[in-house]
Parts: C-alpha cells; sequence; structure tokens
C-alpha cells in the first residue's frame, strides 16, 4: 500500500514539473534568453552582462532559434501523455517502465535549465540583443569638468580607438554604407534584425501617412540607446518635419510616464556626426534634470516668452526655445501646433566638427551632444587635452561666435516688414 502511495506521489510530481516546464517553453519562445549567459561573461557596468562568445552555441539555440525551447515543449508533452495516461499510450508496453520516465525527467530538467524563466524586464528589447550578439556594447567612463561655470560630462571610451572613423552620435552604427548614395544595402532599411527591432510607428500628417521604425543602436556605449528611423529612405541632411517632432516628444513623453529621462539628439549630416546618411533620431537616457546645458537653461530668467534667447555665458553662438508645459496626454495636433513653430524660428536662426588642440595633433570630434553639455573621446590623452583647453573653448572653435541678438532683432524686423 505504501509503495501504491509513493508511486501515485511521484507521479502527481512529475505531471506537475512536466506542466511547468511546458509553460516555460513557450514563455521563452517569446522571451528568449540563455538562463547562463553570465557564466564566463563580462559584467559591464552600465550594460549588463556581455556572454563569452564560447557559449554562442546555446544563444543561436535558444535566441535565434527556439530550439532549447521546443525541444522543452516536447519533452513535457511526452511525460505528461506517460504520466496521465493517454488512452494510446497505456497500450505502450514500455510507459510503465520506470528507468525511461527517470531518464526522460532528468534530460526535461536539463534541458529547462538553459532556459530563462523569469518575469521579463522592461528593457528585455536590449538584454535580448546584447545576449544574442547583435548589439555591441563598448564600456566607458564619465569624467566631469567645470568650466565657465557649468559641469560638463566627457565619456571616455578606449574602444573606439579600434573602429574606423565613422562616426553617428555617441557611437558606431554600421559600417555598411546606404542604398540610396551607392547602391550598398542600408542598414536602417527592412528587414530588420529581430533583437534590434523595437517596434514600429505611424502618424497620418497632413496628406500622407508618415511611417517610422525603433531600432536598437546595434553599437553602443551608453545602454539602451536607441533610433527612430524613417521606414522610408529620407536623407539625414534634411531638417526634421513636424512627423519627426511629434513622434519624437511623444517618446519623450513615454519614458517620463515610465519615470525616464531621455534626450533626443538629430546629427544634421556628416559634418555634424551622423555617418548614416539615412534619417534618424537618437535617445540616450540622462540624470532625472536632464543634460548639463538643460539644468542651467532651465532656471535662466528671459525677458520674453514665446520667443528665442541665448545663454551668454556660452562662447559659441546658441539658440534656445522654452516650451509651455505639455500635457502628457497631449495629442498630435497639440504637439504639431506647440513644436513646430519654435522649431522653425531655431532653424531660421542657425547659421553652422571637428577641433585640433592648438600646438598638438589632438582632434576632437563635436556632435549635437557636445552641446548638451556631454562630449565623447576615445583616449584618456584626448580627456586630458579637453580639460586643459576647455570644453567651452572646443565649442567656441568648432561653432561660430554669438550673434543671438542681432539676429532674432533681424528676425523681428523682417517680420514686421512682411
Amino acid at each position: 500500500m505504501g509503495k501504491l502511495i509513493w508511486h501515485e506521489l511521484s507521479r502527481y510530481v512529475s505531471l506537475a514539473a512536466s506542466t511547468y516546464a511546458v509553460w516555460a517553453g513557450v514563455w521563452a519562445i517569446f522571451f528568449r534568453k540563455f538562463f547562463w549567459d553570465f557564466v564566463g561573461g563580462i559584467l559591464r557596468d552600465p550594460g549588463g552582462i556581455q556572454p563569452n562568445p564560447r557559449i554562442s552555441v546555446f544563444i543561436t539555440l535558444i535566441v535565434r532559434v527556439p530550439v532549447i525551447q521546443t525541444m522543452t515543449i516536447t519533452f513535457g508533452l511526452v511525460i505528461i501523455a506517460l504520466e496521465w495516461p493517454l488512452v494510446t499510450v497505456d497500450r505502450i508496453p514500455f510507459h510503465r517502465l520506470i528507468p525511461i520516465k527517470i531518464l526522460l525527467l532528468i534530460l526535461q530538467a536539463a534541458i529547462a535549465a538553459l532556459l530563462y524563466q523569469e518575469r521579463p524586464s522592461p528593457h528585455i528589447p536590449y538584454e535580448a540583443a546584447l545576449s544574442s550578439g547583435d548589439l555591441y556594447f563598448f564600456p566607458s567612463e564619465t569624467h566631469l569638468k567645470e568650466d565657465i561655470g557649468i559641469e560638463f560630462e566627457i565619456r571616455v571610451c578606449p574602444a573606439l580607438q579600434k573602429k574606423p572613423e565613422q562616426r553617428d552620435g555617441q557611437i558606431l552604427v554600421s559600417q555598411e554604407p546606404s542604398v540610396a548614395t551607392t547602391g550598398q544595402p542600408d542598414p536602417f532599411a527592412p528587414p530588420y534584425s529581430l533583437n534590434l527591432h523595437v517596434g514600429d510607428l505611424a502618424l497620418d500628417d497632413e496628406d500622407h501617412t508618415a511611417e517610422y521604425v525603433v531600432l536598437l543602436n546595434k553599437y553602443c556605449v551608453v545602454p539602451h540607446h536607441f533610433l527612430l528611423v524613417t521606414k522610408e529612405f529620407r536623407p539625414q541632411t534634411s531638417p526634421l518635419l513636424p512627423s519627426d517632432l511629434v513622434h519624437i516628444y511623444q517618446l519623450l513623453l513615454a519614458a517620463r510616464r515610465a519615470n525616464k529621462s531621455l534626450i533626443a539628439f538629430y546629427n544634421c549630416g556628416i559634418n555634424s556626426g551622423a555617418s548614416q546618411p539615412h534619417k534618424h533620431v537618437q535617445f540616450i537616457e540622462v540624470e532625472r534634470d536632464g543634460p548639463p546645458l538643460e539644468k542651467i537653461t532651465r532656471n535662466l530668467k528671459i525677458e520674453a516668452s514665446g520667443r528665442p534667447f541665448t545663454f551668454q555665458s556660452l562662447p559659441y553662438a546658441n539658440h534656445i526655445f522654452r516650451l509651455p508645459a505639455l500635457s502628457l496626454d497631449s495629442t498630435p495636433a497639440q504637439l504639431r501646433e506647440t513644436l513646430f513653430p519654435p522649431f522653425y524660428s531655431l532653424l531660421d536662426l542657425v547659421i553652422s566638427t571637428t577641433y585640433t588642440i592648438p600646438g598638438t595633433d589632438t582632434v576632437i570630434h563635436v556632435n549635437s551632444l557636445g552641446y548638451a553639455g556631454m562630449m565623447l573621446v576615445k583616449s584618456h590623452s584626448d580627456l586630458e587635452e579637453i580639460k586643459k583647453v576647455g570644453p567651452a573653448e572646443i565649442l567656441r572653435g568648432v561653432g561660430v561666435e554669438s550673434v543671438h541678438d542681432l539676429q532674432v532683432s533681424g528676425s523681428l524686423l523682417e517680420t514686421d516688414y512682411s
């Protein structure tokens, strides 16, 4: 009698374990991650685990093609059929053989242990892309340098010295040229990498629908760096359109709802740091109170709202527009009406990217993030040169002298005249 009770108990345990294995296998098809990717991996802070290349076979069989998940589900269903048992299986002699059941359970446990069976994190697309090898993370250090009363952020990433000179903002994207200019593959054109593709967006804009795709940046220095890319090829040298601004701000509002702070930046052409001619806007996470320049300008007192102003302490031309408060639930039409006129007025003021340190051969590359107070260099020697010269002087050398007041008064005269 006791043996019968123990046999029945073990049967229920086997059924429960196999049911869980089937559920875990299905779950892991949608959230693909190799559980043991930390073995021999490198912990990046920030950035998370970067797996050891020697475990790439498991990443292939789990992340790229769900082979392990399928095997886990299959073993689970076979054991359930044996233990239930199904009518057809009940007629097979070996379904009562304990050694066979034990072997199947051991194989099932070994395979299921390879899968990540936890609740997915909010950054699962980034983690999946990193663990699969579709996304590369380059560790870096952030140094602070106070200059003209502003605490500039200078990020040092020595790994970039091993890369070609093509750049896109803070990170390299792809060395493949654009199909629109050279006939070569466009890295921002479909089909998209499954692990880099976050989602699609669309907006009805006047007489057409503007379509976009959100992609993780393939080579990143800052974790969770992503791109908003036009589905239809548009040149990176073209200005942002109303539909672009609406989607950019909607993403910023979505981040705010998630208690995150992002900065969006647009490198408009090669001279501002872009290496891909396909139009794309970049997003990275920043501190809660924003990048260095925003922290300063947020508290500036301005004479009149509703028009551009300049931060006089900066030794280079700069134009800023303080937007009115926008609701987190603002409609696309409200965002278009609020965002585009200020952007157009700023665009009308823009005149102007490299800077060579005087007396040296050191060349500092500056992109749009530099003018938000955030710079990127490849070596500590470059960092020391920046500290000697001062970030503000470098930005002044790349930009032009500020004549903001003359420009604004000229624009107002033109408006009055018209």
